[in-house]
C-alpha cells in the first residue's frame, strides 16, 4: 500500500490527504472557540478501500487534540470514526446541526 501524506493547511481550514503529489482527498473543518468542527471528509472514489480516509481522520483528529480543541464529527466519516475511539470521549462534543 502506498503511503499517502497528510498535511494541515490552516489558511484553507482542512487537512489534505496527498499521494505522488495528487490531492487525493481533504478533511474541511471550522474553529468555533474551542471546538474543531470536522464538517466534510472526502476521498477520491478511485482511492477508496485502503484505509486513507481513517488515516486522514486520525491525524486531523490528532491535530486538533494537540491544539487542545475539543472534537466536533458533524461530517458523517468523523463521527463514525469517533464513535470507534470512545478514549476520546471526554474531548468531543456532539454536534450541534
Amino acid at each position: 500500500m502506498e503511503t499517502p501524506q497528510i498535511a494541515h493547511v490552516p489558511e484553507e481550514s482542512r487537512f489534505t490527504l496527498t499521494l505522488d503529489d495528487e490531492v487525493i482527498g481533504y478533511a474541511q473543518y471550522r474553529d468555533v472557540d474551542d471546538q474543531r468542527v470536522f464538517t466534510h471528509t472526502v476521498v477520491e472514489p478511485e482511492f477508496g478501500g485502503r484505509g486513507y480516509a481513517t488515516r486522514l481522520v486520525e491525524a486531523a483528529v490528532s491535530d486538533a487534540r494537540a491544539a487542545g480543541k475539543r472534537i466536533v464529527g458533524e461530517c458523517p466519516m468523523v463521527e463514525k470514526w469517533l464513535t470507534k475511539h470512545p478514549e476520546l470521549d471526554d474531548f468531543v462534543d456532539a454536534p450541534t446541526r
